[in-house]
């Protein structure tokens, strides 16, 4: 052998960053952000961090273990309220629009919430933060815990429409930018067959993301509210 030839040391090599919870779930998310929910798996975290998927199972449960903490750690981030009876309605518009962010931030988390409800610490904590909101408010503990499942419906559902139309190329929460063809589709339709849709095109497609989903919020509330004072 040529003396001048050497193999590479492997100490050498730049060391690889200790396997943990946290590196696991950092790389899962990275892979959510670049290529959606459906590439998120064992194998491919475990390529992106220079392992074999089943080292991985040390710290999460399989994918559906892996999955949970990933969406345990995107609620983490949302802050919470101390809940005010003087400014509840103000608390609870503030924290239903930093879920909503945090959800369209990563897209494919909010699919996560549609089957079982999730019961890990950090989602917990945030229902126990929006129910708390909601009993500062005045309301029955029956309609408090209720309105909280219309709330996290509502608020996963327009997740779920960004993360539709980002898969279609389109920007999330686009509305006033594509407003104007449905006005244009609304507007011309046959008087004589849809009367109402045609007449009331602007109404059907005035508002932004934001102001249609403060509306929803209101709405839900105004309704629950007006539901205790008739009994």
């Amino acid at each position: 052998m040529n003396p001048s030839v050497r193999h590479r040391s492997t100490r050498a090599r730049p060391a690889k960053a200790p396997l943990s919870e946290d590196a696991v779930v950092d790389a899962a998310l990275a892979i959510l952000k670049s290529d959606g929910l459906e590439a998120v798996t064992m194998r491919r975290v475990g390529a992106a961090l220079d392992t074999g998927a089943a080292s991985l199972y040390v710290y999460v449960s399989g994918r559906e273990g892996l999955l949970q903490a990933m969406l345990d750690r995107v609620t983490a981030t949302i802050g919470i309220e101390a809940p005010d009876p003087s400014c509840w309605r103000a608390q609870l518009h503030s924290l239903l629009q930093r879920v909503r962010q945090a959800l369209v931030a990563h897209p494919g988390i909010a699919a996560m919430t549609l089957a079982d409800p999730p019961t890990t610490e950090a989602v917990l904590r945030l229902t126990e933060n929006l129910l708390g909101i909601l009993l500062a408010g005045g309301l029955d503990p029956q309609d408090a815990a209720w309105a909280c499942d219309i709330f996290v419906l509502l608020v996963t559902a327009i997740a779920r429409e960004d993360d539709v139309r980002r898969a279609r190329g389109r920007s999330g929460g686009d509305r006033p930018e594509h407003a104007g063809g449905l006005y244009k589709a609304f507007a011309g339709l046959p008087p004589d067959r849809f009367p109402l849709i045609a007449a009331h095109a602007a109404q059907m497609v005035a508002g932004n993301s934001d102001e249609r989903f403060r509306y929803a919020i209101d709405v839900v509330i105004d309704g629950v509210v007006a539901r205790a004072a008739r009994r």
